[in-house]
């Protein structure tokens, strides 16, 4: 329509047609400018979830995909826990050790001691003679128990003494590690069977050479109880 037909239209009373493309370019703005408002929202959120480790992090996905997750031991280390360096009983060497008990053929000089299938006793220490002769220095724990019995008493008291000693070769005479004294039968029930037990044990320092020996007081073998696992006498490296 030319522009004079427009006017006379107009003149006469006319309406004229309106085009909406200037509709169209009115609402294409704010609705663009909605959306990039949205997309800075969500951007914003996701940002912020991720600093607060609600969402996983582009490092972090990138670091659980590269890096392989520490042992136990690494993981130990890393935190300052304490690492155990080794297991108890993991020492492949053989443990220093012996046991013998109180054989029932005891001499009445002292009480002889017997190295049974059942018992302990391994290369570091050897027994010869009723003692324990030293072959590895070092330290070790000595224990030795005598169980006294009898049936009934004499018309006396009776003293019982059990010692532990060493003999070394640097030195002429034997020297009193341990001793301990009981006495028995000096009540007015003399009929009636009567235990005395004495333990002893404690740690020494040995050199080589060095023997070791438990026994009782002289007279008192006949005493002493020689049943299964009553009266023994062993050793173990510390």
């Amino acid at each position: 329509m030319n522009p004079e037909n427009k006017l006379q239209q107009l003149e006469n009373g006319g309406l004229l047609p309106v085009r909406d493309g200037a509709s169209n370019r009115s609402c294409f703005w704010p609705a663009l400018c909605a959306l990039a408002v949205l997309g800075l929202l969500l951007v914003s959120s996701c940002l912020f979830l991720a600093h607060f480790g609600v969402l996983p992090s582009k490092q972090d996905s990138r670091s659980n995909l590269e890096v392989p997750h520490p042992s136990p031991t690494t993981a130990a280390q890393t935190s300052g826990l304490p690492c155990l360096m080794k297991q108890v009983g993991s020492d492949s060497r053989p443990r220093i050790a012996a046991h013998l008990t109180a054989s029932p053929s005891s001499e009445k000089e002292n009480v002889i001691w017997q190295n049974e299938s059942d018992s302990t006793f391994t290369e570091g220490v050897e027994f010869r003679d009723n003692h324990f002769i030293i072959k590895k220095p070092g330290q070790y724990f000595v224990y030795t128990q005598v169980v006294f019995h009898s049936m009934g008493c004499d018309q006396q008291a009776i003293y019982l003494s059990h010692e532990l000693a060493k003999l070394s070769p640097s030195y002429p005479e034997e020297a009193i590690l341990l001793k301990g004294t009981k006495s028995a039968c000096h009540s007015r029930q003399r009929r009636e069977p009567w235990y005395k037990t004495s333990y002893q044990g404690a740690i020494f320092e040995f050199l080589e050479g060095d023997q070791i020996f438990s026994r009782v007081n002289q007279g008192m073998t006949r005493y002493v109880d020689t049943a299964e696992g009553k009266t023994f006498f062993g050793m173990f490296a510390v």
